[in-house]
């Protein structure tokens, strides 16, 4: 098995446990709202979700609720309470999926793809949790210096998940990982401007350049809560944000409520994207993504001033703007760059079994040859043993003429008889060699080891015993100058190896 498979799978492993850990600590620290334990809470939250009168005896009271109405149908629910309950629920189920993830061949990726679902919805649920926290200390605190931050959850929790997706991003995706960590990033600031920033921070003043404007959204509202009003009153908020019921201030409030909700669904799939596989249709839904964004934000800046009236956009409306055209930038270099996977080494990938499909076309002329004929080597060639065959003596008659000679029998009649050599390879070898018969290690060898050919540009040496992806990687990205040298036997082979780094 490839040492380097082996070392992924264990940084799986290891990367896995430690985010179950800080999962685990979230709800069995006493930290919670203080000192209680958040997993005393769990029943009382799983009632409350799904609406079962709670049994004292099952645990503690939740001692913290958000009720938020939902639209159209007018039914209150519990968001505190659902997100707590989904939170045990994909702990317990990390804690069942740590048996695949330990038990997974190295030649496979069930390790990381149990890992990355476990991490990343844990993770969307948690953040979704941290923003209720910075709600409940903007809105719901009578002084800040009384409220008790959930470190458990926000702290370690989720920033343990985090941190294990991360490190699991860079080292499987390399560029492309650090790449999506940046827009991570811009996309939790993008989060951040939509709450009460000098409250949040505790700044001492809400203006910037002598009053002129806002931190805020707009006016002197914030983000969140301006979507909270339009989730409460419909329409009717116009009038409760702009001061007015026409068309305009309607259009300047749903664009400014839609660009707060695209940026908390954007960094919801901003968290997913992290550890998660690249191609050129995931380009082209991020750039579509960040574009409605940067548009709504345009769309509301633009409706605001037409209103022309005292609210005016705030700075960090500005802020979110200049983050969404910062991610529609990047995402934009992305796709336009983006090349396929067999086009680059580091992430060549094959389909599920190779076939060969070129049409082969008879050359023009015969002594048309792209590549120059191999040189022959001894142990290769055939040995050729002729048959002796004896004449019988005619015995001459005394008196009588000579018997004429029997015609010779035409050569036809007498086939020749080859014996050809069994080849032998005899070169170094490892654990790709070794599972070549002996024909295809001896064409393997003089193809990449004696390099009969020359050296192939572009192509890394082919190293006995070492980490050779990158060789393999090149044999498919230049598949073309390779075809008409490599036997059909020897390709497949090599392409399974290659599936086995993988």
């Amino acid at each position: 098995m490839s040492s380097n498979n082996q070392s992924k799978k264990y940084f799986s492993v290891v990367t896995y446990c430690l985010a179950l850990i800080c999962l685990l600590l979230g709800l069995f620290l006493p930290v919670f709202n203080g000192k209680s334990l958040l997993f005393m809470a769990l029943p009382d939250a799983f009632c409350t979700t799904f609406g079962i009168t709670m049994n004292d005896m099952l645990g503690e009271e939740l001692t913290r609720t958000q009720s938020f109405t939902l639209p159209f149908v007018d039914k209150s629910i519990d968001l505190a309470a659902i997100l707590i309950t989904l939170y045990g629920l994909i702990t317990a189920i990390g804690v069942v999926m740590l048996i695949p993830v330990i038990a997974a061949k190295s030649d496979k990726k069930t390790a990381n793809v149990c890992a990355y679902l476990v991490e990343t919805i844990a993770g969307v649920i948690l953040v979704a949790y941290t923003v209720l926290e910075i709600h409940w200390f903007i809105s719901l605190s009578p002084a800040t210096a009384e409220f008790n931050w959930d470190y458990g959850v926000i702290g370690i929790a989720l920033g343990g998940t985090l941190l294990m997706l991360i490190l699991q991003s860079f080292k499987y995706k390399g560029k492309s990982g650090v790449m999506k960590f940046f827009l991570f990033i811009f996309g939790a600031a993008g989060v951040l401007t939509i709450f009460n920033i000098p409250k949040l921070f505790g700044l001492e003043t809400t203006t910037i350049l002598d009053g002129k404007l806002w931190i805020s959204f707009f006016g002197d509202t914030f983000g969140i809560n301006a979507t909270g009003t339009i989730f409460k009153e419909g329409m009717a908020a116009s009038e409760t944000l702009f001061g007015s019921a026409d068309t305009l201030a309607k259009v300047a409030m749903a664009a400014a409520g839609l660009s707060v909700v695209m940026a908390l669904v954007n960094f919801a799939i901003d968290i997913f994207a992290i550890g998660a596989s690249s191609n050129k249709g995931t380009h082209i839904v991020d750039v579509i993504r960040y574009l409605v964004e940067t548009l709504l934000v345009i769309l509301a800046v633009i409706m605001i001033f037409v209103l022309n009236n005292d609210v005016k956009p705030g700075l960090l409306m500005y802020i979110l703007l200049a983050v969404a055209i910062i991610q529609l930038v990047i995402a934009s270099i992305r796709c336009a760059v983006y090349k396929k996977p067999e086009e680059t080494a580091e992430n060549a990938t094959m389909p599920t079994s190779f076939v060969d499909d070129t049409v082969n076309v008879a050359p023009l002329a015969p002594a048309a040859v792209s590549q120059p004929a191999p040189a022959p080597v001894a142990t290769t060639i055939p040995v050729v043993i002729q048959p002796i065959v004896t004449q019988p003596a005619v015995a001459s008659a005394p008196a009588a003429a000579p018997a004429p000679a029997p015609a010779p029998a035409p050569a036809a009649h007498t086939p020749e008889i080859v014996y050809t050599a069994k080849e032998i390879y005899n070169g170094p070898t490892d654990a790709f060699i070794s599972r070549l018969t002996d024909s295809e290690k001896i064409e393997f060898a003089k193809l990449f080891l004696e390099k009969i050919n020359g050296s192939y540009a572009n192509v890394p040496d082919y190293v006995v015993g070492g980490d050779n992806k990158d060789f393999f990687a090149s044999i498919f990205i230049y598949l073309g100058k390779f075809r008409s040298l490599l036997s059909d036997g020897l390709m497949n082979k090599i392409y399974n190896e290659l599936n086995l780094l993988n």
